[in-house]
């Protein structure tokens, strides 16, 4: 209980930092996203590809050209517009992924370790009964003595990549936090691209005023709009998040292992070089699901399509590109973003673990005395009435 709890601090502490830190590169990165293209086929013009267009009538076309039109029609406030809600909501998202997956972990790497020892025992068994077989053999032959088989080597150890447990752990957070993420996404979306319309064309200016416009519009479901594309993006990229960061961690800690005494912590970065690579990986492998749960969350068109229509009809409008339509920035911005929020979750866990380490024997060894003290009283109530 006392690992579920640090591990939600520590996650809480990362993600409100790491939102305070990239906010303004993701508001670059959704108006780039729903940003109109050039080369529109005709038989196209109905969906949600022609519809974006007229989102803006000046779209960006690079990223410098975005930021500055961005503060151009509201200065600095405009990068950090719709803030509340994803500072708010990215410290619990951030908690319930490093909590699930820790947890998970545990578990489904005690069950791998299990099945490895069941696997070694019977390899034993099997050598075991070999070798019985070979001994009788022997003593029926005296003569033809010959030494025992050597034992077989123990199978190495099973590297991040081709660990099962890490990848599934990986999978329940994406699963676990789709549900909180997909409301939060929706209202942060649209409200970044009010910010993108000129003030006179702005129809909301609050977060509460947009939510309470979605849910008497479309009903609380309005709110779990771009839930499919959610939860494609999040299990696909956390999948990809914590497996490349701890296949990094391992390479690291092998290669840098010779330079390091013993007991000696790892440096800090090696935290910061993982946690930034595994953010690149992140948005690498999901981008395409992010675009198109951006368009149904902000175009109607997209919405009534669904997810798959979407990602075909972005295809077919711009081919590749339109998939991966902001990718730098986002890139960039994960590589930050992450790199802080892994080394901010790994030094807070280790500090709060220094602080509940002797609160735990306190509590581990007053659980010992109660129990055995337990155990005894009825031993001597029992030595009593017998005598």
């Amino acid at each position: 209980m006392m690992d579920v709890i640090i591990h939600l601090t520590a996650g809480t502490v990362a993600g409100m930092t790491g939102v305070l830190l990239d906010y303004p590169l993701d508001t670059i990165k959704t108006r780039m996203q729903v940003s109109s293209y050039t080369k529109v086929p005709y038989y196209y013009r109905t969906t949600a590809a022609a519809e974006v267009a007229s989102i803006s009538a000046t779209s960006p076309v690079t990223y410098w050209q975005c930021a500055s039109q961005l503060y151009q029609r509201g200065g600095i406030r405009s990068f950090y517009r719709g803030l509340s809600v994803p500072l708010t909501a990215q410290g619990a998202e951030a908690a319930v992924v490093f909590s699930v997956y820790n947890v998970s972990l545990q578990r489904f790497l005690q069950k791998q370790q299990q099945q490895q020892q069941r696997q070694g025992q019977e390899r034993e068994k099997l050598s075991g009964s070999r070798g019985d077989h070979k001994r009788r053999s022997y003593r029926q032959r005296p003569t033809q003595s010959k030494p025992e088989l050597p034992q077989p080597p123990p199978p190495p150890p099973i590297s991040v990549w081709s660990s099962p447990a890490h990848w599934k752990a990986s999978a329940c957070a994406g699963l676990a936090v789709s549900l909180i993420l997909t409301p939060v996404e929706m209202l942060k979306c649209n409200m970044q691209m009010e910010s993108a319309r000129p003030s006179w064309k702005r129809h909301r200016t609050t977060v509460f005023g947009l939510a309470r416009d979605l849910v008497a519009t479309h009903g609380a479901c309005g709110l779990y709009t771009g839930v499919t594309g959610t939860l494609t993006r999040a299990v696909l990229g956390n999948m990809a998040y914590f497996v490349s960061y701890e296949q990094c961690r391992e390479w690291l800690a092998q290669g840098f292992a010779q330079s390091l005494g013993d007991g000696e912590a790892l440096p800090i970065w090696h935290s910061m070089l993982a946690g930034g690579i595994s953010g690149c990986f992140y948005w690498s492998i999901a981008y395409p699901a992010d675009v198109a749960k951006t368009k149904m969350q902000v175009c109607p068109a997209a919405r009534r399509q669904g997810f798959t229509r979407t990602l075909s009809s972005l295809y077919h409008s711009g081919g590749v590109e339109a998939l991966f339509r902001g990718w730098g920035v986002t890139v960039v911005r994960a590589f930050l973003s992450s790199s802080v929020v892994f080394t901010i979750h790994e030094r807070s866990s280790s500090t709060l673990q220094g602080f509940s380490s002797p609160y735990c024997a306190l509590a581990r060894d007053s659980a010992v005395t109660s129990t055995s003290s337990a155990a005894y009283e009825p031993q001597e109530e029992l030595v009593s009435h017998r005598y």
